[in-house]
């Protein structure tokens, strides 16, 4: 599960808190939700058998209900389902369903309920039962494709009127025509202007609309696997006299095929078919179709319009909700969005989302109550992984709050797995082959390749019920995102893509997969074709794309894409310093400084902050880094070195660097080295410009960096220090910079040149140390000194452990496994064939038998003996 992605943006001033309470599931929806289960299972047969006595559908032959029935919920085959919280007024008669197809297409179906029964279904592209917010205007109403007839006729009479100037014995008969003609041009053009537009959807009101003609359309829009446009010109649009639905129907298909078009980008055709629609329409996919196609072309104005017709079509619920806040902040409207998330607390939603995103905006604005209490929600409602919460540097505070860390705990080798107090106190019969299971108060359900995800549903789940930890979501969505790569490829190769919200969020976590994975030539496949000028698509799969790029060694086409993400004009508009702070940071990564420093500029100018001070500081000292100062070649280094330090220190400190490359084949086999840059600075600067801190005694992002000018020996600690950011440097070349954190700092920490290291098991309590699943994110972006000292040493405490039990070939597996691409998760068990979870306990039980501090006799050794050759002492 992610957390929403603007809710870091959207800082605005709205209560983080809401009094409403989340809204438990309604008769009509926990009956609607077992028919929905049923349908995935069997299809429309199963809806068939829970419709109402008086239902329409009941009034058909039952063939064509069937039809009517799969028209409208499309196949059932890979289908994903979710239960939507509608508006209370509307919980016990109307259940909402969210549903996406394995095409990318996206619908919204509408259960009217009868007590436990459907009286009907209803999708968007039908017309709704509530009148436009403001009616019509003649002004505003669209036209239809105006003839070229009337100026013609207009041309002809001004080349008349012309030429009887210069012929007057025709002078009289050429006026008359002319006057004819300009007549003709002016009343066949006052007729178009006034003709109302084509009426696909401007239909009477029907005792039941047959749409079931629409079928292999429908399928084919679901399968994603071609013929669309065929089905398409096959759709019968004139019906009989006597057939009523042809006009809804020819909208329908109209409005489905728009959204098939926009996914494909045909920008023209779709504003084609929405301009056949009034402005605005009584249609709700319409109203959606112009926020996402005004999304598209960043028109900010147009898309808030659209989206709030929509949503004032009804009938409310979050999904629409959500998806209109997103557009809305990616295109700058804040406040509006801000607005949309005060409706979803209002209407009591069931999506966890919704209250972490509410945590982090009240921790943003220290208001520590309102995050917890929104927090305590959230986890709740759908436990998150302890590392994505963690990685969110706004709830830190929140998150060592008592009553959060009762329930989300720092030292458990396991994610959180409990339910509600109401699980399955409202138990529903699912069909046979599914499988269902609960987490918190979520509920999933997985049927063959389908899924319904039931947000609050806990209290629906059948009895024994397996209850799955936090993690678990992740996992799941994590091998569905890395499967769903083949069809994805596709279809993400243009901007159209990501106007369709369900299918651009299947592309981003499709993205964020497979840079777990270190799939990174698959990261490029799935995102070529896009650009930093395709405004709605998201920074993040432009920087998870610019990544992929360096990590390919496609450093030049890297800086163009930062490049022109930095002069997009979407992020002029978004003015978001988050986004700014992060893109000038990666700005900076591949030595583009001067464009590095505009951005962080304008991070500040949006939100005035020290930190932003202090990182272009940074920035300005990177770059004389790298043009101004002097530089000694060793060979594998070029060490980089201010004019106040000699040059034969820095062949010196390149003498131990070699020695030290040699020594460290044993840990990490490095034998193609590539030469690394290794900058040389004054403490002073070091603490003052480029850490901050006084705890932070080397850096290593891509070059070394140390502040060792001017030491006047070269001491065992001295020699330490370049020996732990050398083997960063070498273990990003032999992993494709894929090991974890964890990994890197405990293993640059176990070959440093000291006598002895520090044991976590000697030093904490157990029911304080931190599981490995939490140390990457604590290593990352914790702003508690405390805890990253602590994530130090336990991170070097497992690579003891590893060492013991499986000795250094222990450490070669790993190295290997992160190489391949692997996760922590799957190195472990590559490793040990355990979990985890499993991992973390041995550990900890072997921790408590062993709790000395760790000696290293061999590297004192190998200082003794080697010490004349390097030449330690720089006064020798």
């Amino acid at each position: 599960m992610r957390l929403l992605p603007f809710a870091l943006c959207v800082i605005v001033a709205i209560p983080a808190w809401a009094a409403d309470e989340v809204r438990p599931i309604s008769d009509a929806e926990r009956a609607a939700v077992a028919a929905a289960a049923d349908y995935l299972s069997r299809g429309p047969e199963a809806i068939y058998a829970q419709l109402a006595d008086k239902s329409p559908l009941r009034q058909l032959p039952k063939a064509a209900a069937l039809d009517e029935i799969e028209v409208r919920l499309g196949p059932p085959a890979g289908a994903t389902w979710e239960l939507q919280t509608v508006v209370p007024a509307l919980k016990d008669e109307m259940t909402s369903f969210a549903i996406s197809f394995p095409s990318g297409a996206d619908e919204t179906v509408l259960f009217h309920m009868a007590g436990d029964k459907i009286d009907n279904l209803r999708i968007l592209a039908e017309p709704s039962d509530v009148a436009p917010l403001f009616p019509v205007e003649a002004s505003a109403a669209p036209v239809a494709d105006k003839s070229p007839i009337p100026l013609g006729l207009g041309m002809i009479g001004v080349a008349l009127s012309l030429l009887a100037a210069f012929t007057p014995r025709l002078r009289q008969v050429m006026l008359v025509l002319a006057i004819a003609a300009v007549g003709g041009g002016v009343y066949l053009g006052y007729r178009d202007q006034h003709r109302p537009a084509p009426s696909v959807t401007v239909a009477k009101k029907l005792d039941y609309p047959r749409l079931g003609a629409l079928l292999p359309l429908r399928r084919a829009l679901a399968a994603g696997t071609g013929g669309v446009d065929t089905a398409s010109h096959q759709v019968p649009v004139k019906g009989l006299a006597h057939d009523p639905s042809a006009s809804l129907r020819a909208g329908v298909a109209a409005l489905w095929k728009a959204q098939a078009d926009l996914q494909q980008l045909r920008v023209d055709d779709v504003a084609s078919t929405l301009r056949a629609f009034p402005a605005p329409s009584q249609t709700p996919l319409a109203e959606i179709l112009r926020g996402r196609l005004a999304f598209f072309q960043a028109k900010e104005v147009d898309a808030a319009v659209a989206y709030e017709h929509a949503v004032n079509l009804g009938p409310g619920r979050d999904g629409l909700l959500l998806e209109a806040a997103s557009a809305l902040e990616t295109l700058g409207f804040n406040d509006h969005a801000a607005t949309y998330l005060r409706r979803l607390g209002r209407i009591g939603s069931r999506e966890a989302n919704v209250y972490y995103s509410l945590a982090m905006l009240a921790a943003q604005k220290n208001d520590d109550n309102g995050a917890e209490n929104a927090l305590y929600r959230a986890f709740n409602l759908r436990p998150a992984e302890r590392s994505q919460l963690f990685s969110e540097a706004a709830l830190w505070s929140t998150l060592r709050r008592p009553r959060i860390t009762g329930v989300i705990r720092l030292n458990s080798a396991s994610e959180a797995t409990f339910t509600s107090g109401s699980v399955g106190l409202r138990a529903i019969a699912l069909p046979p082959d599914a499988h269902p299971s609960v987490s918190g108060d979520y509920l999933h359900i997985q049927i063959g390749q389908q899924e319904l995800a039931v947000p609050g549903g806990a209290a629906l789940a059948p009895a024994g019920t397996p209850v799955v930890d936090a993690g678990a979501w992740s996992r799941i969505e994590e091998e569905k995102a890395l499967q769903d790569f083949t069809q994805l490829v596709a279809v993400a190769h243009n901007a159209g893509a990501f106007t369709q919200p369900l299918l651009r969020r299947r592309i981003e976590q499709c993205a964020a997969a497979l840079s777990l994975h270190n799939r990174w030539q698959d990261l490029l496949q799935l995102t070529d074709g896009i650009s930093a000028k395709s405004e709605n698509v998201p920074t993040s799969v432009l920087f998870l794309r610019d990544v992929a790029l360096q990590r390919t060694q496609r450093l030049d086409e890297a800086r163009v894409l930062l490049a022109d993400l930095a002069s997009s004009p979407v992020l002029a508009r978004r003015n978001d310093a988050q986004t700014f702070a992060e893109l000038g940071q990666m700005l900076a990564s591949v030595d583009l400084f001067d464009a590095a420093i505009k951005l962080i500029d304008r991070a500040a100018a949006g939100r005035s902050s020290a930190a932003f001070e202090d990182e272009v500081s940074r920035i300005q000292m990177n770059r004389a880094l790298a043009t101004k100062y002097q530089n000694v070649n060793s060979g594998h280094f070029e060490i980089h070195y201010p004019e106040d330090v000699s040059a034969l220190f820095a062949t010196q400190i390149g003498n131990v660097l070699e020695s030290e490359l040699k020594r460290l084949q044993k840990w990490v086999p490095t034998p193609n080295f590539r030469t690394t840059v290794v900058n040389v600075v004054w403490w002073r600067d070091f603490r003052s410009t480029l850490t901050g801190s006084d705890f932070i005694l080397g850096l290593y992002q891509g070059k070394i960096t140390v502040p060792l000018a001017g030491i006047p020996d070269f001491y065992p600690p001295i020699v330490a220090i370049l020996t732990h950011e050398l083997l960063h440097a070498m273990l990003a070349q032999a992993t494709n910079d894929s090991a974890p954190h964890w990994f890197q700092e405990g293993l640059a920490q176990r070959v440093e040149m000291v006598d002895m290291q520090r044991n976590a098991f000697n030093m904490y309590d157990d029911d304080r140390l931190l599981s490995i699943s939490l140390l990457d994110a604590v290593l990352r972006g914790s702003p508690d000194p405390e805890m990253i000292s602590e994530s130090y040493i336990v991170s070097q405490t497992i690579i003891r452990y590893i060492e013991t039990t499986y000795g250094t070939k222990g450490i070669a597996t790993m190295i290997a496994a992160f190489r391949d691409g692997a996760t922590t998760e799957e190195a472990i068990r590559r490793l040990s064939g355990q979990s985890v979870a499993d991992f973390d306990t041995r550990l900890r039980a072997w921790g408590r038998a062993n709790t000395k501090v760790f000696e290293n006799g061999e590297i004192v050794s190998y200082m003794q003996r080697e010490a004349g050759d390097l030449r330690w002492s720089t006064k020798r």
